[in-house]
Protein backbone atom coordinates (compact mmCIF):
# COMPACT_ATOMS: atom_id res chain seq x y z
CA UNK A 1 0.00 0.00 0.00
CA UNK A 2 2.77 2.35 0.96
CA UNK A 3 4.31 1.80 -2.47
CA UNK A 4 1.15 3.06 -4.16
CA UNK A 5 1.04 6.13 -1.94
CA UNK A 6 4.68 6.86 -2.68
CA UNK A 7 4.06 6.60 -6.45
CA UNK A 8 1.08 8.98 -6.23
CA UNK A 9 3.20 11.48 -4.33
CA UNK A 10 5.91 11.39 -6.99
CA UNK A 11 3.34 11.83 -9.78
CA UNK A 12 1.71 14.84 -8.13
CA UNK A 13 5.11 16.43 -7.56
CA UNK A 14 5.99 15.95 -11.22
CA UNK A 15 2.72 17.56 -12.30
CA UNK A 16 3.40 20.61 -10.17
CA UNK A 17 6.94 20.82 -11.54
CA UNK A 18 5.64 20.74 -15.16
CA UNK A 19 2.99 23.43 -14.74
CA UNK A 20 3.27 26.11 -17.54
CA UNK A 21 3.90 29.45 -15.86
CA UNK A 22 4.59 31.40 -19.08
CA UNK A 23 1.22 33.16 -19.15
CA UNK A 24 2.09 34.80 -15.85
CA UNK A 25 4.44 37.08 -17.81
CA UNK A 26 2.06 38.03 -20.66
CA UNK A 27 -0.54 40.77 -20.76
CA UNK A 28 -4.22 40.05 -21.14
CA UNK A 29 -5.71 39.97 -24.63
CA UNK A 30 -6.63 43.28 -26.29
CA UNK A 31 -8.12 44.22 -29.66
CA UNK A 32 -7.09 47.29 -31.65
CA UNK A 33 -6.35 48.70 -35.08
CA UNK A 34 -2.82 48.07 -36.34
CA UNK A 35 -0.88 51.24 -35.61
CA UNK A 36 -0.29 53.71 -38.45
CA UNK A 37 1.10 57.23 -38.47
CA UNK A 38 -1.43 59.24 -36.44
CA UNK A 39 -3.97 56.44 -36.96
CA UNK A 40 -4.62 57.93 -40.42
CA UNK A 41 -4.89 56.29 -43.83
CA UNK A 42 -4.84 58.53 -46.92
CA UNK A 43 -6.17 56.79 -49.99
CA UNK A 44 -7.06 58.08 -53.43
CA UNK A 45 -10.80 58.61 -53.79
CA UNK A 46 -10.86 56.76 -57.12
CA UNK A 47 -9.40 53.57 -55.63
CA UNK A 48 -12.85 53.03 -54.03
CA UNK A 49 -11.48 50.73 -51.33
CA UNK A 50 -8.86 50.25 -48.66
CA UNK A 51 -7.98 47.62 -46.09
CA UNK A 52 -7.89 48.11 -42.32
CA UNK A 53 -6.07 45.64 -40.10
CA UNK A 54 -7.48 44.71 -36.69
CA UNK A 55 -5.21 42.76 -34.35
CA UNK A 56 -5.65 40.75 -31.16
CA UNK A 57 -2.59 40.61 -28.96
CA UNK A 58 -1.80 39.15 -25.55
CA UNK A 59 -2.08 35.69 -23.99
CA UNK A 60 -4.29 34.30 -26.72
CA UNK A 61 -6.73 32.77 -24.27
CA UNK A 62 -9.88 34.72 -25.11
CA UNK A 63 -12.09 34.97 -28.16
CA UNK A 64 -14.32 37.96 -28.82
CA UNK A 65 -16.45 39.80 -31.37
CA UNK A 66 -15.21 43.24 -32.41
CA UNK A 67 -17.67 45.85 -33.68
CA UNK A 68 -16.87 48.66 -36.14
CA UNK A 69 -18.96 51.75 -36.75
CA UNK A 70 -18.62 55.24 -38.22
CA UNK A 71 -18.30 57.89 -35.52
CA UNK A 72 -18.63 61.60 -36.31
CA UNK A 73 -17.78 62.38 -32.69
CA UNK A 74 -14.48 60.52 -33.04
CA UNK A 75 -13.67 62.51 -36.18
CA UNK A 76 -14.38 65.80 -34.39
CA UNK A 77 -12.14 64.72 -31.52
CA UNK A 78 -9.40 63.78 -34.00
CA UNK A 79 -9.63 67.19 -35.71
CA UNK A 80 -9.37 68.95 -32.36
CA UNK A 81 -6.40 66.88 -31.22
CA UNK A 82 -4.46 67.08 -34.49
CA UNK A 83 -5.38 70.50 -35.89
CA UNK A 84 -7.01 68.98 -38.97
CA UNK A 85 -10.25 69.96 -40.67
CA UNK A 86 -11.66 66.73 -42.09
CA UNK A 87 -15.31 66.85 -43.09
CA UNK A 88 -17.40 63.87 -42.03
CA UNK A 89 -18.78 61.72 -44.82
CA UNK A 90 -22.29 60.38 -44.24
CA UNK A 91 -22.08 56.91 -42.71
CA UNK A 92 -24.00 55.38 -45.62
CA UNK A 93 -21.30 56.49 -48.09
CA UNK A 94 -18.94 53.74 -46.91
CA UNK A 95 -19.46 50.00 -46.55
CA UNK A 96 -17.62 47.50 -44.36
CA UNK A 97 -18.31 44.46 -42.21
CA UNK A 98 -19.63 45.73 -38.87
CA UNK A 99 -18.51 42.66 -36.88
CA UNK A 100 -15.36 40.56 -36.76
CA UNK A 101 -15.11 37.35 -34.76
CA UNK A 102 -11.78 36.41 -33.18
CA UNK A 103 -11.17 32.92 -31.83
CA UNK A 104 -8.75 32.42 -28.97
CA UNK A 105 -5.87 31.86 -31.39
CA UNK A 106 -6.73 34.48 -34.05
CA UNK A 107 -4.32 37.41 -34.05
CA UNK A 108 -5.17 39.41 -37.18
CA UNK A 109 -8.20 40.17 -39.33
CA UNK A 110 -8.57 42.44 -42.37
CA UNK A 111 -11.58 44.66 -42.95
CA UNK A 112 -12.24 46.01 -46.43
CA UNK A 113 -13.77 49.49 -46.57
CA UNK A 114 -15.43 50.41 -49.88
CA UNK A 115 -17.17 53.46 -51.31
CA UNK A 116 -18.54 54.83 -54.57
CA UNK A 117 -16.33 57.64 -55.88
CA UNK A 118 -19.24 59.15 -57.84
CA UNK A 119 -21.27 59.57 -54.65
CA UNK A 120 -18.43 61.41 -52.97
CA UNK A 121 -17.65 63.40 -56.12
CA UNK A 122 -21.23 64.63 -56.09
CA UNK A 123 -20.47 66.43 -52.82
CA UNK A 124 -17.86 68.57 -54.55
CA UNK A 125 -14.17 68.53 -53.78
CA UNK A 126 -13.38 68.69 -50.09
CA UNK A 127 -11.32 67.25 -47.29
CA UNK A 128 -13.60 64.29 -46.54
CA UNK A 129 -12.96 61.41 -44.16
CA UNK A 130 -14.64 58.82 -41.96
CA UNK A 131 -13.65 57.82 -38.45
CA UNK A 132 -14.18 54.11 -37.83
CA UNK A 133 -14.33 53.19 -34.15
CA UNK A 134 -13.71 49.78 -32.56
CA UNK A 135 -15.58 48.21 -29.65
CA UNK A 136 -15.90 44.66 -28.27
CA UNK A 137 -19.15 42.88 -27.41
CA UNK A 138 -19.80 42.82 -23.67
CA UNK A 139 -16.46 44.54 -23.12
CA UNK A 140 -14.95 41.07 -23.23
CA UNK A 141 -11.57 42.51 -24.21
CA UNK A 142 -9.99 45.90 -23.71
CA UNK A 143 -9.61 48.25 -26.71
CA UNK A 144 -6.58 50.54 -26.10
CA UNK A 145 -7.65 54.16 -26.44
CA UNK A 146 -4.69 55.14 -28.64
CA UNK A 147 -5.66 52.58 -31.29
CA UNK A 148 -9.40 52.58 -30.96
CA UNK A 149 -10.14 54.81 -33.98
CA UNK A 150 -8.87 54.77 -37.56
CA UNK A 151 -9.36 57.78 -39.85
CA UNK A 152 -9.82 57.00 -43.54
CA UNK A 153 -9.35 60.06 -45.76
CA UNK A 154 -10.59 59.75 -49.34
CA UNK A 155 -8.31 62.22 -51.10
CA UNK A 156 -8.95 63.77 -54.49
CA UNK A 157 -6.07 63.22 -56.90
CA UNK A 158 -4.36 66.13 -58.64
CA UNK A 159 -1.96 65.71 -61.51
CA UNK A 160 0.37 68.36 -62.84
CA UNK A 161 3.75 69.46 -64.12
CA UNK A 162 6.46 69.05 -61.50
CA UNK A 163 7.85 72.58 -62.05
CA UNK A 164 6.83 75.88 -63.62
CA UNK A 165 10.11 76.25 -65.50
CA UNK A 166 12.39 73.46 -66.69
CA UNK A 167 16.20 73.58 -66.82
CA UNK A 168 17.62 75.08 -70.02
CA UNK A 169 17.40 72.54 -72.84
CA UNK A 170 19.90 72.50 -75.71
CA UNK A 171 20.60 70.51 -78.87
CA UNK A 172 23.18 67.73 -78.90
CA UNK A 173 26.52 68.51 -80.55
CA UNK A 174 26.65 64.79 -81.39
CA UNK A 175 23.90 65.61 -83.93
CA UNK A 176 21.63 63.07 -82.25
CA UNK A 177 18.08 63.99 -81.32
CA UNK A 178 18.11 65.64 -77.89
CA UNK A 179 15.19 64.68 -75.62
CA UNK A 180 14.01 66.39 -72.45
CA UNK A 181 11.74 64.33 -70.20
CA UNK A 182 9.45 66.75 -68.36
CA UNK A 183 8.24 65.21 -65.07
CA UNK A 184 4.48 65.03 -64.47
CA UNK A 185 3.35 63.87 -61.01
CA UNK A 186 0.17 62.93 -59.15
CA UNK A 187 -0.25 63.64 -55.44
CA UNK A 188 -2.48 60.64 -54.64
CA UNK A 189 -1.65 57.69 -56.92
CA UNK A 190 -4.63 55.73 -58.21
CA UNK A 191 -4.20 51.96 -58.14
CA UNK A 192 -7.26 50.95 -60.17
CA UNK A 193 -6.72 52.75 -63.47
CA UNK A 194 -4.14 54.04 -65.94
CA UNK A 195 -4.39 57.73 -66.81
CA UNK A 196 -3.63 59.07 -70.28
CA UNK A 197 -2.20 62.59 -70.27
CA UNK A 198 -2.45 64.60 -73.50
CA UNK A 199 -0.03 67.48 -74.24
CA UNK A 200 0.38 70.33 -76.66
CA UNK A 201 2.84 73.16 -77.28
CA UNK A 202 0.98 76.43 -76.69
CA UNK A 203 3.07 79.31 -78.03
CA UNK A 204 0.25 81.77 -77.26
CA UNK A 205 1.51 81.75 -73.64
CA UNK A 206 4.95 83.19 -74.45
CA UNK A 207 3.92 86.87 -74.56
CA UNK A 208 2.32 86.74 -71.12
CA UNK A 209 5.38 84.94 -69.73
CA UNK A 210 7.72 87.60 -71.14
CA UNK A 211 5.57 90.40 -69.73
CA UNK A 212 5.51 88.82 -66.29
CA UNK A 213 9.22 88.00 -66.16
CA UNK A 214 10.89 90.76 -68.17
CA UNK A 215 12.24 88.30 -70.74
CA UNK A 216 12.32 88.28 -74.53
CA UNK A 217 11.82 84.64 -75.46
CA UNK A 218 10.75 83.66 -78.97
CA UNK A 219 8.76 80.68 -80.18
CA UNK A 220 11.03 77.82 -81.22
CA UNK A 221 10.94 76.72 -84.88
CA UNK A 222 8.35 73.95 -85.14
CA UNK A 223 10.51 71.85 -87.47
CA UNK A 224 13.32 71.89 -84.90
CA UNK A 225 11.58 71.56 -81.51
CA UNK A 226 8.51 69.37 -81.07
CA UNK A 227 6.83 66.84 -78.80
CA UNK A 228 8.17 63.35 -79.37
CA UNK A 229 4.68 62.09 -78.46
CA UNK A 230 1.44 63.96 -77.82
CA UNK A 231 0.52 61.83 -74.80
CA UNK A 232 1.97 59.70 -72.04
CA UNK A 233 0.54 57.04 -69.76
CA UNK A 234 0.52 57.24 -65.98
CA UNK A 235 0.33 53.59 -64.97
CA UNK A 236 -2.00 52.47 -62.20
CA UNK A 237 -0.38 52.89 -58.80
CA UNK A 238 2.51 54.99 -60.14
CA UNK A 239 3.19 58.55 -59.02
CA UNK A 240 4.81 60.03 -62.13
CA UNK A 241 5.02 60.06 -65.90
CA UNK A 242 6.67 62.52 -68.31
CA UNK A 243 6.23 64.38 -71.55
CA UNK A 244 9.03 64.11 -74.12
CA UNK A 245 10.25 67.26 -75.86
CA UNK A 246 12.76 66.77 -78.65
CA UNK A 247 15.25 68.88 -80.60
CA UNK A 248 16.17 67.47 -84.01
CA UNK A 249 19.82 68.43 -83.63
CA UNK A 250 20.88 67.20 -87.06
CA UNK A 251 18.87 70.00 -88.67
CA UNK A 252 21.40 72.47 -87.23
CA UNK A 253 24.41 70.85 -88.92
CA UNK A 254 25.96 70.22 -92.30
CA UNK A 255 27.97 67.15 -91.45
CA UNK A 256 29.69 68.12 -88.20
CA UNK A 257 29.70 71.85 -88.98
CA UNK A 258 27.09 73.94 -87.22
CA UNK A 259 25.03 76.20 -89.44
CA UNK A 260 24.74 79.83 -88.44
CA UNK A 261 22.57 80.12 -85.31
CA UNK A 262 20.99 83.27 -83.99
CA UNK A 263 21.25 84.60 -80.47
CA UNK A 264 17.53 84.17 -79.76
CA UNK A 265 16.49 82.46 -76.57
CA UNK A 266 13.50 80.22 -77.21
CA UNK A 267 10.69 79.18 -74.88
CA UNK A 268 8.50 76.11 -75.33
CA UNK A 269 5.30 76.14 -73.22
CA UNK A 270 4.19 72.51 -72.87
CA UNK A 271 0.59 72.34 -71.66
CA UNK A 272 -1.48 69.46 -70.29
CA UNK A 273 -4.37 69.48 -72.73
CA UNK A 274 -6.60 66.82 -71.17
CA UNK A 275 -6.75 63.71 -68.99
CA UNK A 276 -8.52 60.44 -69.72
CA UNK A 277 -10.37 60.83 -66.39
CA UNK A 278 -11.81 64.33 -66.30
CA UNK A 279 -12.62 64.08 -62.59
CA UNK A 280 -8.92 64.24 -61.73
CA UNK A 281 -7.78 67.78 -61.02
CA UNK A 282 -4.88 69.46 -62.83
CA UNK A 283 -2.66 71.23 -60.32
CA UNK A 284 -0.10 72.81 -62.70
CA UNK A 285 -1.03 72.71 -66.36
CA UNK A 286 2.04 74.27 -68.01
CA UNK A 287 5.79 73.80 -67.89
CA UNK A 288 7.95 76.35 -69.69
CA UNK A 289 11.07 74.86 -71.27
CA UNK A 290 13.82 77.37 -72.21
CA UNK A 291 15.81 76.31 -75.28
CA UNK A 292 19.23 77.78 -75.98
CA UNK A 293 21.95 77.26 -78.58
CA UNK A 294 24.34 79.44 -76.57
CA UNK A 295 25.13 77.99 -73.17
CA UNK A 296 28.23 78.00 -71.04
CA UNK A 297 30.55 75.21 -72.13
CA UNK A 298 33.30 74.58 -69.61
CA UNK A 299 35.26 71.95 -67.72
CA UNK A 300 36.42 70.20 -65.77
CA UNK A 301 37.86 68.42 -68.80
CA UNK A 302 40.40 65.61 -68.83
CA UNK A 303 43.94 66.59 -69.83
CA UNK A 304 45.45 64.25 -72.45
CA UNK A 305 48.52 66.24 -73.51
CA UNK A 306 50.48 69.15 -72.02
CA UNK A 307 50.87 67.90 -68.46
CA UNK A 308 54.32 69.50 -68.13
CA UNK A 309 53.21 72.92 -69.40
CA UNK A 310 52.83 74.47 -65.97
CA UNK A 311 54.79 75.99 -63.14
CA UNK A 312 54.06 72.98 -60.95
CA UNK A 313 56.20 70.74 -63.21
CA UNK A 314 59.08 73.21 -63.53
CA UNK A 315 62.11 71.67 -61.74
CA UNK A 316 63.25 75.17 -60.81
CA UNK A 317 59.92 76.15 -59.25
CA UNK A 318 59.59 76.66 -55.50
CA UNK A 319 57.52 74.26 -53.39
CA UNK A 320 54.52 76.61 -53.27
CA UNK A 321 54.17 76.32 -57.05
CA UNK A 322 53.45 72.57 -57.09
CA UNK A 323 49.70 73.18 -57.07
CA UNK A 324 49.82 75.08 -60.37
CA UNK A 325 49.13 72.08 -62.61
CA UNK A 326 48.15 72.10 -66.29
CA UNK A 327 44.63 70.77 -65.68
CA UNK A 328 43.80 74.06 -63.89
CA UNK A 329 43.56 75.66 -67.34
CA UNK A 330 40.45 73.56 -68.10
CA UNK A 331 38.83 73.00 -64.69
CA UNK A 332 35.93 75.44 -65.18
CA UNK A 333 37.06 77.57 -62.23
CA UNK A 334 38.01 81.25 -62.53
CA UNK A 335 38.59 82.06 -58.89
CA UNK A 336 41.60 81.54 -56.62
CA UNK A 337 42.85 77.97 -56.65
CA UNK A 338 41.62 77.37 -60.19
CA UNK A 339 44.19 79.45 -62.07
CA UNK A 340 47.02 78.10 -64.24
CA UNK A 341 50.52 79.57 -64.29
CA UNK A 342 53.62 78.91 -66.32
CA UNK A 343 57.08 80.44 -66.53
CA UNK A 344 59.19 80.66 -69.67
CA UNK A 345 62.31 82.67 -68.77
CA UNK A 346 64.04 80.21 -66.48
CA UNK A 347 62.20 76.94 -67.04
CA UNK A 348 62.11 74.08 -69.57
CA UNK A 349 58.87 75.17 -71.28
CA UNK A 350 59.10 76.16 -74.93
CA UNK A 351 56.66 77.60 -77.43
CA UNK A 352 54.27 76.87 -78.95
CA UNK A 353 52.74 75.46 -75.73
CA UNK A 354 50.21 72.70 -76.60
CA UNK A 355 47.39 71.21 -74.53
CA UNK A 356 44.85 68.54 -75.53
CA UNK A 357 41.71 67.78 -73.50
CA UNK A 358 38.85 65.30 -73.65
CA UNK A 359 35.59 67.20 -73.09
CA UNK A 360 33.69 63.99 -72.31
CA UNK A 361 31.21 64.34 -75.18
CA UNK A 362 30.86 66.26 -78.42
CA UNK A 363 30.70 70.04 -78.05
CA UNK A 364 30.33 72.87 -80.51
CA UNK A 365 31.48 76.42 -79.78
CA UNK A 366 29.94 79.61 -81.12
CA UNK A 367 32.72 81.54 -79.36
CA UNK A 368 35.47 80.94 -76.83
CA UNK A 369 36.00 82.74 -73.55
CA UNK A 370 39.61 83.13 -72.42
CA UNK A 371 40.09 84.52 -68.92
CA UNK A 372 43.13 86.27 -67.47
CA UNK A 373 43.69 85.88 -63.75
CA UNK A 374 44.09 88.80 -61.33
CA UNK A 375 47.90 88.65 -61.58
CA UNK A 376 50.42 88.12 -64.40
CA UNK A 377 47.85 89.41 -66.89
CA UNK A 378 48.25 89.78 -70.63
CA UNK A 379 51.26 87.51 -71.07
CA UNK A 380 49.45 84.79 -73.06
CA UNK A 381 47.27 86.35 -75.73
CA UNK A 382 47.86 84.59 -79.04
CA UNK A 383 46.36 81.14 -79.64
CA UNK A 384 45.24 78.45 -82.02
CA UNK A 385 42.29 76.23 -81.11
CA UNK A 386 41.44 72.96 -82.85
CA UNK A 387 38.57 70.48 -82.57
CA UNK A 388 38.49 66.75 -83.41
CA UNK A 389 35.74 64.15 -83.27
CA UNK A 390 38.17 61.31 -82.53
CA UNK A 391 41.51 61.27 -80.74
CA UNK A 392 44.41 59.22 -82.08
CA UNK A 393 47.48 60.81 -80.53
CA UNK A 394 49.83 62.35 -83.07
CA UNK A 395 47.62 61.02 -85.90
CA UNK A 396 44.52 62.92 -84.77
CA UNK A 397 42.76 64.80 -87.58
CA UNK A 398 42.36 68.31 -86.17
CA UNK A 399 40.24 71.15 -87.59
CA UNK A 400 41.32 74.72 -86.85
CA UNK A 401 38.32 76.60 -85.41
CA UNK A 402 39.89 79.77 -83.93
CA UNK A 403 43.20 81.61 -84.06
CA UNK A 404 44.73 85.04 -83.68
CA UNK A 405 45.59 87.47 -80.94
CA UNK A 406 42.92 88.40 -78.42
CA UNK A 407 42.26 91.77 -76.82
CA UNK A 408 43.95 93.01 -73.66
CA UNK A 409 42.63 95.81 -71.47
CA UNK A 410 45.87 96.26 -69.62
CA UNK A 411 46.61 95.15 -66.08
CA UNK A 412 43.49 95.54 -63.91
CA UNK A 413 44.13 93.30 -60.92
CA UNK A 414 40.76 91.60 -61.45
CA UNK A 415 39.75 88.52 -63.43
CA UNK A 416 39.08 89.59 -67.03
CA UNK A 417 37.27 87.39 -69.55
CA UNK A 418 37.79 88.03 -73.27
CA UNK A 419 35.63 86.89 -76.18
CA UNK A 420 37.65 84.88 -78.65
CA UNK A 421 35.68 84.41 -81.87
CA UNK A 422 35.45 81.16 -83.81
CA UNK A 423 36.04 80.86 -87.52
CA UNK A 424 34.35 77.51 -87.99
CA UNK A 425 31.73 75.96 -85.71
CA UNK A 426 32.80 72.32 -85.75
CA UNK A 427 31.42 69.72 -83.37
CA UNK A 428 33.85 67.40 -81.66
CA UNK A 429 34.80 65.81 -78.37
CA UNK A 430 38.48 66.77 -78.27
CA UNK A 431 40.00 70.23 -78.04
CA UNK A 432 43.59 71.31 -78.70
CA UNK A 433 44.64 74.67 -77.27
CA UNK A 434 47.97 76.16 -78.35
CA UNK A 435 49.63 79.24 -76.87
CA UNK A 436 51.86 80.49 -79.68
CA UNK A 437 54.15 82.84 -77.75
CA UNK A 438 54.45 85.01 -74.64
CA UNK A 439 53.92 88.74 -74.76
CA UNK A 440 56.30 89.59 -71.90
CA UNK A 441 54.86 93.09 -71.46
CA UNK A 442 56.98 95.75 -69.86
CA UNK A 443 54.23 96.98 -67.56
CA UNK A 444 52.04 95.23 -65.05
CA UNK A 445 53.07 92.28 -62.93
CA UNK A 446 54.57 89.89 -65.49
CA UNK A 447 57.31 89.22 -62.88
CA UNK A 448 60.13 86.93 -64.08
CA UNK A 449 58.45 85.95 -67.32
CA UNK A 450 55.47 84.31 -65.70
CA UNK A 451 51.96 84.34 -67.10
CA UNK A 452 48.59 83.21 -65.81
CA UNK A 453 45.26 82.25 -67.33
CA UNK A 454 42.22 81.61 -65.17
CA UNK A 455 40.43 79.26 -67.59
CA UNK A 456 39.57 78.32 -71.17
CA UNK A 457 35.82 78.06 -71.67
CA UNK A 458 33.25 78.86 -74.34
CA UNK A 459 29.68 79.43 -75.43
CA UNK A 460 27.75 76.84 -77.44
CA UNK A 461 26.34 73.43 -76.57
Amino acid sequence: MWKLLFAALIASTAMVACKDERNNYMVDDTISFLATDNQLINVALYNEECDLTVIKSGKGQTGATARLEVSEAALEAYNTANGTDYKALPANYVTFSPAIKFSEKDIRKTVKVTWDDENINSLGEGNYAVAIELSVDNNALEVPEARKVMIVSMAWSHLGMEADVAPVFSPAASRETAVYEGPVTIDNPISVMDITVDYEIDNSLITAYNDANGTDYKAAPADLVSLAATSSQLEAGKSSTAFSLQILSEKLFNGNELKAVDDNQYLVPVRIKSLSNEAIGISRSVMYVPVSFNRDVKGPWTLLEGENNCYGKDPNAPAWALGYTANKLFDGILTAGGEWISSWDNGPISFPMTFVVDMGKARVFTKFLISDYTTHQGNYREYEIYIADKYNGASTQWTLVADGKRDFKGWTGTIETYDYPVKTMIAGRYLKFIILKPENPQTGDYLNGRGKLADVQGIGF
